[in-house]
């Protein structure tokens, strides 16, 4: 089954589902979305600090806390 087959699958069904599985259903998509948004919102500060000049080289960031094993 496709992802389009089980999308109208979940879709025709859903109306039969049992408050439980809503609730499931629910805090998956909630937690996904909220997840989105603050790695968007790391990304969005993390070029802002780019931009600004707010970055440290590697050399500094091995001497603040050691050498950094890759």
């Amino acid at each position: 089954m496709n992802v389009a087959e089980k999308r109208e699958f979940i879709h025709s069904h859903l109306h039969q589902a049992e408050e439980q599985v809503i609730n499931e259903f629910y805090e998956i998509l909630r937690e996904k979305d909220l997840l989105k948004l603050k790695l968007e919102s790391r990304a969005l500060k993390s070029e802002a600090d780019i931009n600004s000049g707010q970055v440290f080289s590697r050399d500094e960031v091995e001497q603040r806390f050691g050498n950094i094993n890759r």
